[in-house]
Parts: structure tokens; sequence; C-alpha cells
């Protein structure tokens, strides 16, 4: 099973903060989530308590470890318009 297990008193207090003042209610949900799976909450319970896949609790959990506090922010969204017009321009 998966869980987050290494965070430090100064992250819980963080993560605290954030689910509860957070205007960002991605973040918010995100920064839930990591405290339940340190609580000892696995990815199903959590995606059934957070009505999203395994996948995407999988994904938040992911973020946390790799980039920490940064990790429950939302990343940029590619899009078709980030093409410039020369990669479509044939020779």
């Amino acid at each position: 099973m998966r869980y987050v297990r290494k965070i430090t008193e100064e992250q819980v207090e963080h993560l605290r903060e954030v689910s509860r003042r957070s205007r960002n209610y991605r973040e918010r949900e995100r920064a839930k989530a990591i405290l339940l799976s340190y609580k000892g909450y696995n990815v199903t319970v959590l995606s059934d308590i957070f009505e999203v896949s395994r996948g995407t609790i999988t994904n938040w959990l992911d973020a946390w470890e790799e980039r920490g506090v940064f990790g429950l922010k939302d990343l940029p969204k590619m899009n078709n318009n980030s093409l410039n017009e020369k990669s479509l321009i044939y020779n």
C-alpha cells in the first residue's frame, strides 16, 4: 500500500493551513489528501473520499514527494496555441 510516510511537523502545519485557507479548491483537496495519507488512509479510501480516481490520488502523492509544498499547485496547462508558426511551416 502507498502512504506518505516522511513528513515534518512544519509540513503538517503548512498542509493544515493550506487545507483551511487556500483560495484554490484543488490545493485544499490535495493538502487534505496528503494529511490523510500520512494518517494511514490508503489510495483506494482516499479516492472514495475525494471522488477521484486512484490514479489521481497517486499523482497527488507523487507530486508531494517530488516537489513538496509546490506539488500542491496546478502545473501549467499546455495547449495547441503554444505551437509557434515555424513549427507549422513545411519546407
